[in-house]
């Protein structure tokens, strides 16, 4: 009896972490969306900030304008949190575009934002396994990617050096990137996924 109770509680748990790390990878309307992030957890905290696309992010902005995303701050699965953003355009209620943040601190006060940074800068191999478990997850959906750095490279930019770590997904209907990123000030793993039409 004790061996089944731990094996459905085992069960619920794996499918209850899985599911708050669930991607949501259809472009549909903004409402089924967040009827999605609901049913993952009906307690699911929607954040409001005031967010815009570069179209060195999203070379569609220009073409699609979309407004403040909806933000969702998921319950953390493993070491890292996961923040949601799914940008839609106004008129059509459509979404356009995705991005999932795997971050401490990402709307923290300016404050505890910096002590989160400060306290992560040394962990850097935790970050480069959650990258490898994440990239794992999504070849299962996505499939073999079209690009994939096997390890972080080293980029110095103004004399600023970091590591950073990228794997592609490129359709015709769809572009999916996963991007570590670790530096002193940013310690980040985010997936962008957005639809080219």
């Amino acid at each position: 009896m004790k061996i089944i109770f731990l094996a459905l509680a085992l069960l619920f748990c794996s499918q209850a972490g899985f599911s708050q790390e669930s991607i949501w990878t259809k472009q549909r309307k903004i409402a089924e969306v967040i009827d999605f992030e609901k049913k993952l957890d009906p307690d699911a905290k929607f954040l409001s900030q005031n967010v815009s696309l570069s179209t060195e992010y999203y070379p569609l902005a220009d073409h699609y304008k979309t407004v403040n995303p909806v933000i969702v701050q998921r319950k953390p699965v493993g070491v890292l949190p996961v923040y949601a953003e799914y940008f839609y355009t106004p008129k059509d209620s459509l979404l356009r575009l995705v991005s999932y943040d795997w971050e401490k601190g990402r709307y923290a006060d300016l404050k505890d934002m910096l002590e989160s940074r400060k306290e992560q800068a040394g962990k850097s191999e935790i970050y480069f396994k959650e990258y490898e478990r994440i990239r794992q997850q999504l070849i299962k959906s996505f499939g073999k990617p079209d690009q994939a750095d096997e390890k972080p490279k080293t980029v110095n930019d103004e004399g600023q050096s970091y590591l950073n770590q990228n794997t592609l997904w490129e359709t015709d209907e769809l572009h999916a990137d996963l991007n570590l990123i670790f530096s002193a000030g940013t310690q980040r793993i985010r997936l962008t996924l957005y639809w080219k039409k």
